[in-house]
C-alpha cells in the first residue's frame, strides 16, 4: 500500500469528506456555501454532459428518455443533489426526490435546487428504512450507493415497496471484486489488492496508514479504525454479482434487465484509445460466470415491479 500511496485533496469536491476539513469548518458562511455549491456542480455537470452522464450511458441505453417525462423519481444516495437537479432538467420530471445520510448534504441540495428552481424534496435517511409511502415513485435510481448500505436485501425490499406497480429500480454499483473499486483510494491507488489479500489484512493495513498520518488525515479517516460487522472492506458490504443475483431472486420483480459493460468504460480516461482497446478485449469475459466478477465494470440492472 505504501508503495502506491495516495492522499486525498480538499479541493476534490466529489469527496463528501471535504465537509470535515478546516477549509470548510473554519471558513466564512459565504465560503462554506460556495463549497457546498461546488459539490453540487461536480455531479450536475457530469449529468449535463451526455458523453459522461451515468443516466445516459447506463440506463438510457435501454430506456427511452421520454419515459421519464412527467414522472416522480427518487435518487437513493443523492449526495448534494447535483445529478438529481440535472435529471429534473434533462428529462422534465414531475418531481425529484433525494435521500442521503448526512444532514449537510440536504442543506447543500436544498440550496442548489432552490437556485435552479427545481421541484425537489430532499430527506435524511437510510436505504433500509425509506421514509416514503408504499407505491409512491415511478423510478428509484441509485448510482454507486448499494455497495455501501449495511443490508442490501432490506434496501432492495424498500425500493420495491416504494415503487408504483410498473415502476422501475435503476441501480448501478461496483461488485466487490471489481479491480478498481476497493475504495481504498485515500491511501493507495493499487488495483486488485483485495484479490490477493484477505479483507481483514487489507483493512488493518489501511487503518494503520491512516493512524500514522495522524491529524493530517483526521478530516478523511472516518473516526474509526476497525471494520464494522457488516463491512468486508472499509465502507463496503462485500456484495458480489453472485450475492446480488440471490437477492434478486428473493424479490418479486416482474422483469430484471442486466446491462453489462466491461471495466475501463467509465470516466474521461475511457475515451482514450488505449482504454477503449483494453475494454474491447475484456468484453467477452463479462459473459463468463465468475470471470464477470473481475472484468465487469459494475453491476447494472433495471428491475421492474
Amino acid at each position: 500500500m505504501k508503495t502506491f500511496q495516495t492522499f486525498p485533496s480538499e479541493k476534490n469536491f466529489e469527496n463528501w469528506e471535504v465537509f470535515n476539513h478546516d477549509i470548510y469548518l473554519k471558513n466564512t458562511e459565504a465560503k462554506q456555501k460556495e463549497i457546498r455549491q461546488a459539490t453540487c456542480m461536480v455531479r450536475y455537470n457530469i449529468e449535463k454532459d451526455k458523453k459522461f452522464s451515468w443516466m445516459e450511458n447506463y440506463f438510457l441505453s435501454d430506456l427511452k428518455p421520454e419515459m421519464l417525462k412527467g414522472k416522480t423519481l427518487l435518487d437513493l444516495g443523492c449526495f448534494t443533489g447535483g445529478r438529481l437537479s440535472a435529471w429534473y432538467e434533462n428529462y422534465e420530471l414531475e418531481k425529484a426526490y433525494g435521500i442521503d445520510i448526512n444532514p449537510i448534504f440536504k442543506v447543500a441540495a436544498d440550496e442548489f435546487a432552490s437556485e435552479k428552481k427545481i421541484n425537489a424534496d430532499f430527506k435524511i435517511g437510510i436505504g433500509e428504512k425509506l421514509p416514503y409511502q408504499d407505491n409512491f415513485f415511478d423510478f428509484v435510481v441509485s448510482t454507486d450507493t448499494f455497495e455501501h448500505v449495511q443490508n442490501l436485501k432490506i434496501t432492495m425490499d424498500e425500493c420495491y415497496r416504494v415503487l408504483k406497480p410498473g415502476g422501475s429500480l435503476l441501480a448501478v454499483f461496483p461488485q466487490f471484486l471489481q479491480p478498481f473499486e476497493s475504495h481504498l483510494n485515500f491511501v493507495t491507488n493499487l488495483p486488485c489488492i483485495h484479490w490477493f489479500f484477505n479483507s481483514d489484512k487489507v483493512s488493518k493495513n489501511y487503518y494503520e496508514i491512516l493512524k500514522e498520518r495522524g491529524d493530517t488525515a483526521k478530516w478523511y479517516n472516518g473516526g474509526k479504525f476497525k471494520l464494522e460487522e457488516w463491512e468486508k472492506l472499509p465502507t463496503l458490504n462485500g456484495t458480489s454479482i453472485r450475492k446480488f443475483e440471490k437477492i434478486l431472486e428473493k424479490n418479486n420483480w416482474s422483469n430484471v434487465k442486466w446491462i453489462k459493460r466491461p471495466i475501463l468504460t467509465d470516466g474521461r480516461k475511457s475515451k482514450k484509445i488505449f482504454f477503449k482497446l483494453l475494454s474491447f478485449l475484456f468484453y467477452p469475459l463479462i459473459f463468463i460466470k465468475y470471470l464477470d466478477e473481475l472484468f465487469m465494470g459494475r453491476i447494472c440492472v433495471i428491475c421492474k415491479k
